[in-house]
């Protein structure tokens, strides 16, 4: 067990999160910091006691606080902290860490954030370096982010919302799955019902969304794998949305197709058919011996096939995944992944570290995670490459537990991006779901208000008039904002 005692300022959570990554879990650590600012001098002093052994590190920082706002001081002063722990716990391992003490799931935001302030580029680049000890790669690959989110946040219209409709299906679940998914295998004679009750779902959204005055600029709908549902599925969600909304300023329609082995041309004409602009294709690997390893009903072969569908139907830009760590994959074989799909010039790519949650079945399993080094070599080769092969990076996340503690980033061509995807990360615009496990976002100013739906088929069918109730609450809850 890791004991944290602090003294003079406390960001236990962020402590958390450094510690955890130096002790397992049946450990026992006792981290001890005293924290003093004064005369522009921030101090702090670290005490680790592990297995009978002390272990110290006196930290100093100069930093200014006069001018600066509430948020960045606590940045500096958490960073401070972690940073004070983490050159202590060095002492007893030795970890790399490509984005320093930066704590967080969006470091391009910092970047944002620190422009607010009125830091130079070159000042920023500085305080990622000293402050955090981002490494400049990393520190390269933030402001490249920030610079494209920027102009994306920058285009959302006034009076605007987006719409994220969950599909909570899939044909089988990954070894690593985290995601609001179920099996068909289990679930699948529940699916007719919910389509059911998303239609009502719909016409009650529609209903609000035209009490708010706002109007549909992007809809995703994600899952799950939504392309597990039917072709007739397809018809009658998009006719109702297509009914009761107005789609007439509607810029991204984006449909995870996912799972190739759930994509049919047949399908694909029907999305298209409907408005569909943007579609995921994700091999998450192009190994077949990894793809039976992690539960994927799917081939390299057949990802190849439902690729050529999508541009044989007409879509045009065309995201697809891939994740690095995967089970007994060496940097070799992740790179033969990228370098194939980018040879089939998909306008998207997506590349996540493998995150393990506590739902994921893979944590029961003897399989590890990748080790650091291997997975930052992945990922700077993933940099490398797609920066020679045109692609921009427009947003990123990180996520606890993840590979060597690393990034997930979406790559795009020019003209490409995702003001969805960027919009679902910065929380800088209303996002009404509906569907299995959706969770609203309510944007009003500086404030946002959640709402979530249930995440099982079967709760999210017998509990369907909670969340009409839910929906209800919308407006006044916009208001009070």
């Amino acid at each position: 067990m890791i004991y944290i005692i602090q003294n003079g300022y406390e960001c236990d959570y962020e402590m958390r999160l450094f510690a955890e990554l130096f002790f397992d879990e049946d450990e026992e650590a006792l981290i001890m910091q005293n924290f003093s600012y004064s005369c522009g001098m921030i101090n702090v002093y670290t005490h680790i006691i592990f297995n009978g052994r002390s272990y110290y590190e006196d930290y100093y920082f100069k930093f200014k606080k006069e001018g600066k706002s509430k948020k960045l001081i606590k940045k500096i002063f958490t960073a401070s902290c972690t940073k004070s722990l983490s050159h202590a716990a060095m002492n007893i391992r030795k970890i790399n860490f490509s984005w320093g003490v930066m704590c967080g799931i969006r470091p391009a935001k910092n970047v944002r954030e620190l422009f607010e302030e009125g830091y130079s580029g070159e000042e920023i680049a500085e305080i990622f370096k000293n402050v955090y000890e981002v490494s400049d790669e990393k520190t390269e690959l933030a402001m490249r982010v920030a610079e494209n989110e920027k102009a994306l946040l920058e285009s959302i219209g006034k009076n605007s919302i987006s719409l994220y409709i969950g599909i909570p299906f899939c044909p089988t679940r990954c070894v690593y799955c985290s995601f609001v998914s179920t099996d068909i295998r289990v679930s699948g004679k529940y699916m007719d019902d919910f389509v059911n009750k998303l239609l009502l779902e719909i016409d009650k959204t529609a209903e609000i969304v035209k009490k708010i005055g706002a109007y549909i600029e992007n809809i995703y709908i994600g899952g799950g794998t939504p392309t597990t549902l039917s072709t007739d599925h397809f018809k009658r969600i998009f006719e109702r949305l297509s009914r009761y909304f107005d789609l007439a300023s509607l810029r991204e329609f984006t449909v995870e197709a996912g799972r190739p082995d759930t994509i049919s041309e047949e399908k694909l004409a029907v999305l298209k058919k409907y408005g569909v602009n943007r579609i995921s294709i994700n091999p998450q690997t192009m190994n077949d011996e990894t793809l039976k390893k992690i539960g994927r009903s799917h081939s390299s072969e057949m990802i190849y096939r439902a690729y050529g569908s999508a541009r044989k139907i007409g879509f045009d830009v065309i995201n697809m995944d891939l994740i690095a760590g995967l089970p007994d994959e060496s940097p070799d074989m992740f790179k033969n992944s990228l370098d194939k799909v980018i040879q089939m010039g998909p306008e998207n790519i997506t590349v996540h570290s493998l995150c393990l949650k506590r739902a994921a079945r893979f944590k029961m399993t003897d399989n590890e995670l990748a080790k650091a080094e291997y997975m930052n070599e992945m990922l700077s080769y993933t940099q490398r490459i797609m920066d020679k092969k045109g692609y921009e990076p427009y947003y990123m996340y990180r996520q606890k537990n993840s590979s060597g503690n690393l990034e997930n980033v979406g790559y795009a061509r020019p003209g490409t991006m995702s003001s969805y995807n960027v919009n679902i990360m910065e929380e800088k615009q209303t996002i009404i779901a509906l569907g299995g496990g959706g969770s609203t976002k309510l944007v009003s100013g500086d404030r946002i208000e959640r709402i979530f739906n249930f995440k099982d088929p079967l709760e999210y069918i017998r509990r369907f008039d909670e969340i009409l109730r839910k929906k209800d609450k919308i407006p006044e809850m916009l208001k009070n904002g």
